[in-house]
């Protein structure tokens, strides 16, 4: 797993990023941000990883592998999507 704030150039906006979230159980969902109300999702995402209660996560899909990121910039992701 790679870091997406050490990256220096992660694409948050790139439509073809898969984005989930994982709480402190377990659970896993994925994190639209498409459309508008797909922002809404990605807000709340973006709400609860900053509480702490989840934490974010990208796949970044390449030619050849696809590389999994923590989305440990939470104030890029959410400038990149709209969300504040």
């Amino acid at each position: 797993m790679r870091s997406a704030k050490e990256s220096g150039k992660f694409p948050y906006g790139m439509s073809t990023i898969c984005y989930f979230e994982v709480d402190k159980h377990g659970n896993i969902s994925q994190v639209p941000h498409g459309n508008k109300s797909e922002r809404l999702i990605a807000l709340e995402a973006y709400q609860r990883a900053i509480d702490g209660t989840t934490t974010l996560y990208a796949v970044w899909p390449g030619n050849w592998r696809s590389d999994l990121f923590i989305i440990d910039d939470l104030d890029a992701f959410a400038k990149a999507l709209g969300l504040i």
